[in-house]
């Protein structure tokens, strides 16, 4: 064991063998790169020029500034391009372009116009401009809420009207509308039944008198009646003068139920 540990212990004490690296790249440009690093640090740190000069007010963006005059392409088949072959058939403009160009031309020149001055129009319209008046105003809290009363409601303004609790025209039209239609409609129905009438009471009393007249000669007619009732005849009429009686009974009871009542003729 003890031959064991001596070898274990000589392992141990054993020094390593150096690990050789190989040598790292460098460029030849390092020290130069190094520098113009440095130098160029805090240039342009905000993503931009610090302070840019503005243009000059008179030097506004205007109209037409950037027009691109693009060259001319011909779409005919053979046309000549720099460099081709046929150079001796140039393309020249057709006529229909040239009647375009100078029906544009002449557009141009109808409607030309005299420049508007903005600026003597704005002040005129600021002069002659009515001030606003002062609105209504309530601070309704020590923070400062304020409601303005005109919008919140709070003003006479429906009641100072003239036409305020008036009808307005357009309803008392479709009144009147109405009104024609239902007189239109009366006429139609009185001109297809008849109207009735008032029952005066002098009439009321010899319709009365008249009844119970009638009413009489069938009360005597029924009681004249045989007591055996045996053949079919004898029943017939027996139903009959009862059914007659029934029938006054009830107008007379209407009649004098009713003091006011209204007939028709018919």
């Amino acid at each position: 064991m003890s031959e064991v540990q001596e070898n274990i212990k000589f392992l141990i004490r054993r020094p390593k063998t150096p690990v050789i690296k190989p040598p790292l790249h460098r460029s030849v440009f390092n020290k130069s790169i190094k520098r113009e690093y440095r130098s160029n640090r805090g240039c342009h740190q905000t993503m931009g020029y610090a302070e840019v000069k503005p243009n000059q007010p008179s030097k506004f963006l205007k109209k037409h500034t950037r027009k691109v005059i693009r060259p001319f392409v011909g779409t005919n088949k053979n046309s000549s391009f720099p460099g081709s072959s046929n150079v001796l058939n140039p393309v020249y403009p057709s006529r229909r372009c040239c009647q375009s160009d100078r029906k544009s031309e002449e557009k141009t020149k109808k409607t030309k116009k005299p420049k508007r001055n903005f600026l003597s129009e704005n002040i005129v319209e600021v002069i002659r401009k009515v001030p606003p008046l002062p609105k209504h105003r309530v601070q309704d809290s020590r923070n400062g809420h304020i409601i303005v009363l005109d919008k919140a409601g709070l003003e006479p303004t429906y009641v100072s009207k003239k036409n305020f609790g008036k009808t307005p025209s357009y309803i008392r039209k479709i009144i009147k509308d109405k009104e024609t239609i239902k007189l239109a409609e009366d006429e139609r129905i009185r001109a297809i039944k008849p109207p009735l009438r008032y029952l005066p009471a002098d009439e009321r009393n010899e319709l009365l008198t008249g009844l119970k007249a009638n009413w009489g000669e069938l009360y005597t007619e029924f009681l004249l009646l045989p007591m055996v009732t045996d053949s079919v005849p004898k029943v017939n009429r027996k139903a009959r003068l009862e059914n007659q009686l029934n029938n006054l009974e009830k107008d007379i009871n209407i009649l004098e139920k009713y003091p006011s009542l209204y007939v028709c003729d018919n």
